[in-house]
């Protein structure tokens, strides 16, 4: 029963039956109560239950800790001085690459409080964070359903000191969906949910200097560069389907104009609009999460993100569903099929200096996995792709 509900314990002690062992059960018998305990109380309740022979423990706690688990004592401190907040349960929430996430219970409502990983992101970029966490604040003013953010001295994000930043929002209810799960009703929905924010986004003053992001296929110059770059490092002990997904790149690259991102509507975008960041109720969209990269973009982006995400099942893309977001769409803004055709392409463009890279052909995780099967998917249909979604 143990190992159902709580598998992880057995990799803290060498036998999970032992007094130290039993004594950490009483306190914490579930992951759901670890972050309850503070660690100084989890530090005596270990050293005084073992005796003295803590150093092993502690290692084994950090490990845990490691995991997500615990919840440092000084946030929690803070969220109390600072927010006001007092809580009785800490449940960990999985996800994220290297932040720690954390939804709280509080007389105030279920809030959800993220950690940011300083392995992950500098001191610039977090900045860069708070400024489109500001933008997420104004598409809540207009109509997007979005987490509403908790603010401290007009700053979201909270620095108490250089190696913990955290922040705290409301905990969002719904599920996520993907391709093969979202229905009909929830396509439609999406299509309104994206030009909504789309909409919303229109009214965020847009920056003097409109610097597109340079960590993509943003212009021509970048896709070749990008190519040119993994041709040069390719390894001949790579996996063969490296190679080949690389050498399908070239003939898509060579018909590519200068002029060809001129026709893509630029604005503020969420550039992150995939399955993992749309919460859906039974038959609508309840929430769109995690702004943290959106930016000054190519808008379109978001529409053949949402596209790839939802409507390709499998090797056939499910025109019944993209024809459904546009139906969506077009309840608010202008859209037509040949323009999510280009959306697309534009999405490839972006994307694959991401995804066609030498460590997902092969056996890798199961999100780049899909992410990876999608740019190929577009590979090998970029020139038949509005026949695909437009049938006469």
């Amino acid at each position: 029963m143990l190992d159902q509900v709580f598998p992880e314990y057995a990799s803290l002690f060498s036998n999970t039956f032992g007094v130290t062992s039993k004594k950490l059960l009483l306190q914490c018998p579930t992951p759901e109560d670890m972050p309850a305990v503070s660690t100084r109380k989890l530090t005596n309740l270990l050293n005084k239950a073992s005796h003295g022979r803590f150093r092993d423990l502690v290692l084994n706690c950090g490990l845990f800790c490691f995991r997500g688990y615990c919840m440092e004592d000084k946030i929690i401190a803070d969220l109390k001085d600072s927010y006001g907040l007092t809580f009785n349960k800490i449940t960990p929430v999985i996800g994220g690459l290297l932040n720690q996430k954390w939804k709280l219970s509080t007389e105030k409502g279920e809030l959800l409080v993220k950690q940011y990983s300083i392995k992950r992101f500098r001191r610039e970029q977090i900045e860069r964070i708070e400024s489109a966490l500001q933008r997420q604040i104004i598409l809540g003013k207009n109509g997007v359903s979005c987490p509403f953010l908790w603010q401290c001295e007009g700053r979201i994000i909270r620095w108490l000191d250089d190696e913990t930043i955290y922040m705290v929002m409301d905990f969002c209810t719904g599920k996520t969906e993907n391709a093969d799960t979202i229905t009909i009703p929830q396509m439609r929905s999406l299509g309104s949910t994206c030009a909504i924010m789309h909409r919303a986004f229109s009214q965020v003053p847009t920056p003097s200097v409109r610097n597109l992001p340079v960590f993509g296929g943003y212009t021509t110059a970048l896709l070749w560069g990008n190519f040119n770059s993994c041709m040069t490092k390719y390894s001949p002990d790579a996996h063969v389907e490296y190679r080949k997904a690389l050498l399908a790149l070239e003939p898509i690259l060579k018909q590519l104009n200068t002029d060809f991102f001129d026709k893509f509507p630029k604005g503020f975008a969420h550039e992150d609009f995939h399955s993992g960041n749309i919460l859906f109720d039974v038959d609508c969209v309840s929430a769109v999460i995690d702004f943290d990269r959106n930016c000054y973009s190519y808008i379109w982006h978001d529409i053949g993100r949402a596209i790839l995400s939802f409507a390709l099942e499998g090797n056939k893309m499910n025109v019944k569903k993209v024809c459904a977001f546009l139906e969506g769409y077009l309840q608010y803004s202008a859209l037509t099929l040949p323009n999510i055709a280009d959306a697309l392409r534009l999405s490839w463009c972006i994307e694959t200096p991401w995804w066609i890279r030498s460590e997902f052909l092969g056996n890798c995780d199961e999100t780049p996995k899909r992410f990876k099967d999608e740019m190929l998917w577009l590979t090998e249909h970029w020139f038949e792709i509005d026949s695909l979604i437009c049938p006469k």
